[in-house]
């Protein structure tokens, strides 16, 4: 991967953590609300943290649109070279949605479904301790 596609990745990751700091700092706080964390801050460290976290969605769709735009400019615009295109390049993607503590996973390929289930179940668990070490 190159630096243009981990941008919105790193700048997420950032936001996460200049989060948790404000939260380790005493800046911000984390309440569980039903199942879902909660974070609220009054502090520039987690306005920051915040604003890096809104970045990384923005320049994450601005750049999955110019990567549209690049793959419409080199075809001449009609669908059967689209759908060409997309087969030789063997585009291949998958996500996970998490609805509370529960992964939903989806991808092209049964792997990468399977790939994307275990980050969700993961990350859930990841969360579910941070919260359980945050209340103890």
């Amino acid at each position: 991967m190159n630096l243009k596609t981990m941008l919105p990745v790193m700048t997420f990751v950032a936001g996460i953590a200049v989060i948790a700091l404000a939260v380790a700092t005493g800046e911000a706080r984390v309440e569980l609300v039903l199942i879902f964390p909660v974070f609220s801050g009054s502090s520039g460290l987690f306005l920051l943290g915040v604003v890096l976290i809104l970045l990384s969605f923005i320049t994450g769709f601005a750049l999955l649109a110019l990567a549209q735009a690049e793959l419409l400019k080199a075809s001449d615009g009609s669908v059967e070279s689209q759908d060409t295109d997309m087969t030789k390049t063997g585009t291949k993607y998958g996500g996970v949605v998490l609805i509370g503590p529960v992964p939903i996973a989806f991808g092209s390929e049964r792997r990468i479904a399977l790939a994307m289930l275990v980050a969700g179940i993961v990350v859930a668990v990841i969360i579910l301790l941070g919260l359980l070490l945050l209340l103890i």
